[in-house]
């Protein structure tokens, strides 16, 4: 069995027809016919039932065919893998985002980073933070972009890109709206969008504290594990919410913002890139880091000229020299 031999049979696993599979592989039909013809000769099963109008998988095929997609893939691992430790400037990068880090950030990394390694092929997920750690471990992600603060990475590293003030969101037709500032202690009664606790655990125990500062424990009326849900929930007149204070350049027209505070503080909320320890210094990572950095430092100036007058702005985080990782990660529920 040759690895042509595996992507033809995908090919024609998702066409479903001999004529549409060949052109997808840039070859003729009779060839594509003999060489599935010969796979199942070898393996010594049906693979397709062939019929009039096209081709339909057998209980055997459809047995093997997520194990050629995991052949396919694999080998394509290999091959950029061994590509993009030469120079960085061929392979693949996964990168996983939170969702307010996509909505501003993205726009402004991917850019910058292609400008740099054309021949990368740059791989995006909208990711929760959770996901993007295990992500790393597992080695589907390159590098994250994550928030913060987070626990228990394991080998992981972060590193520090910004720290921005929590808002509070508040619905259209809310006493509230217009109001440049609140006092977390003054919002006992109302009715909050919280943060999934199973998903975004770090918001969940951001959020926990923040109430235990103010001295009681919120009313969920839902729950969000997407920034652009939380923004829609508020919207729609659900309740009011937390949210890092990039969201107020992705969010509705219709939402308000008001700076918020406990006790006269500010709640803080972190960005931050991750990658598994010991991949730092490759080169399309670096590059990636690199163009990170940069499109961090814009969208600090972007959010400081557009919540200027006294609205809360988002700190730039200069990069440590040896970035470290912190040391518990929240379980989920709690």
């Amino acid at each position: 069995m040759e690895l042509r031999q595996v992507a033809q049979f995908v090919a024609l696993s998702d066409a479903l027809n001999f004529h549409r599979a060949a052109r997808a592989l840039n070859m003729s039909q009779p060839p594509l016919s003999i060489s599935i013809r010969k796979l199942e000769q070898e393996m010594g099963v049906t693979l397709f039932n062939r019929q009039a109008r096209g081709v339909s998988l057998t209980e055997a095929g459809l047995a093997a065919l997520p194990h050629a997609r995991k052949i396919l893939s694999g080998a394509e691992a290999m091959r950029d893998a061994a590509r993009s430790t030469v120079d960085g400037t061929l392979g693949r990068l996964s990168v996983g985002f939170v969702g307010s880090a996509v909505c501003a950030l993205l726009p402004k990394v991917v850019p910058l980073f292609r400008s740099e390694r054309p021949g990368v092929d740059l791989r995006l997920r909208e990711a929760t933070t959770l996901e993007i750690l295990r992500g790393l471990e597992s080695g589907e992600l390159d590098v994250g972009v994550l928030r913060t603060p987070v626990f228990d990475v394991g080998e992981v590293v972060l590193e520090a890109l910004s720290q921005e003030e929590m808002l509070l969101l508040i619905p259209p037709n809310h006493p509230l709206r217009g109001r440049k500032s609140v006092r977390l202690e003054d919002l006992r009664n109302e009715a909050f969008v919280g943060y999934d606790r199973v998903r975004l655990p770090n918001y969940w125990n951001l959020s926990l504290n923040a109430f235990d500062a103010a001295g009681y424990q919120p009313r969920i009326a839902e729950e969000a594990a997407h920034a652009h849900t939380l923004i829609a929930l508020v919207e729609s007149g659900i309740g009011v919410a937390l949210a890092p204070a990039v969201s107020r350049i992705a969010g509705s027209d219709r939402v308000g913002y008001a700076r918020l505070t406990v006790r006269g503080a500010p709640i803080m909320v972190g960005l931050a890139s991750a990658t598994q320890r010991g991949s730092e210094n490759r080169p399309a990572r670096q590059a990636f880091m690199t163009a990170l950095r940069e499109a961090a430092r814009r969208l600090m100036d972007e959010e400081a000229r557009q919540l200027a007058g006294g609205a809360p702005r988002t700190k730039s985080v200069k990069a440590p020299n040896k970035p470290s990782a912190s040391t518990r990660r929240p379980q989920p529920g709690t």
